[in-house]
């Protein structure tokens, strides 16, 4: 049944994106978790502590659900339609392009701040600052970033456990994105999520890397180069893993991206990846030609690794 989830799951995100509903199922989990972090605070532990609790509710009241659901499919003769569904919520590769090429419109008509405005619901990076070449760097450094964590690492763990082994990765990341903060509040607390969070996208993040890199031809790169290039530059960043798809799709794209980003009123210099001019507007459509080659191509080495599994 793993191949078939995966095909209905791929169909349903490649046609339809990600739906924008109040009841949609990642932002359920965000609800709960705001919903639970006040009690977890107040336990009569430390931070640290109180965010591992924290992490643990909201996986299992998350988990649960899903696995019930598998047992459903199951039990069905065409069980594998309601697993697909399942899995196609956890998927964001589709929505993820949308939301770039919408950045890239704005830059192309010249509507910087319209640009801004889209961008500042993808990155925790204040975007008032911006400038064009700040705006076209972002949204590619968020296009690679987020196509580690919304589409190869939900493949591959779909491909290697189904939907509930995607859906663990899924919450973990939602959380990682709402309290994994290095800021006052969130230093301790978070840290159970963001470790977490590390830690289930050590592959995923390298599977990214090599798929960007594989898929480089179709914007004038080369395999090799930017795999020795990624190899080189992606340890430099302090994310174990966000640099890897970075710096993959910073070489086969020709630009560095990287650099002075303000997050929260105070600026942080982070290393640079690549080794090419800062990218301009025209650089986004290229981007979202490498991402859309590395996506189909996660899509097809999933589905074998899947199929690898089932036997």
């Amino acid at each position: 049944m793993l191949v078939p989830t995966l095909v209905t799951a791929l169909v349903l995100d490649f046609l339809l994106g990600d739906p924008q509903w109040k009841g949609h199922p990642v932002r359920l989990v965000g609800v709960l978790a705001e919903k639970l972090e006040p009690p977890c605070r107040s336990l009569p532990v430390s931070a640290s502590s109180q965010g591992g609790v924290f992490v643990f509710l909201v996986l299992l009241c998350t988990l649960a659900p899903v696995a019930l659901a598998m047992e459903v499919a199951g039990a069905l003769p065409l069980g594998w339609l309601l697993a697909g569904g399942v899995l196609y919520f956890a998927l964001g590769g589709t929505s993820l392009a949308r939301e770039v090429a919408s950045v890239e419109t704005h830059l192309r008509a010249g509507d910087l701040e319209g640009a801004k405005e889209r961008l500042g619901f993808l990155v925790s990076r204040e975007v008032d600052p911006m400038t064009e070449e700040d705006a076209s760097a972002a949204a590619l450094e968020t296009l690679s970033e987020n196509f580690g964590d919304a589409a190869c690492a939900t493949l591959l763990y779909a491909a290697l456990g189904g939907p509930v082994l995607a859906w663990l990765h899924r919450t973990v990341n939602t959380l990682d994105a709402m309290v994994g903060y290095r800021n006052p509040k969130y230093a301790e607390f978070g840290r159970a999520a963001a470790k977490l969070d590390d830690l289930l996208n050590l592959l995923p993040a390298r599977a990214a890397a090599l798929a960007l890199a594989a898929a480089s031809p179709l914007v004038g790169g080369s395999f090799l180069p930017v795999w020795e290039g990624t190899r080189r530059d992606a340890p430099r960043d302090e994310s174990p893993n966000s640099g890897w798809p970075m710096a993959a799709l910073a070489y086969a794209l020709g630009v560095t991206l990287g650099g002075r980003n303000r997050y929260f009123g105070l600026w942080e210099e982070n290393p640079l990846m690549g080794d090419g001019p800062r990218p301009v507007p025209e650089d986004l459509q290229r981007g979202l030609t490498l991402y859309w080659g590395a996506y189909a191509g996660a899509s097809f080495a999933a589905l074998g690794l899947g199929a690898l599994m089932s036997l």
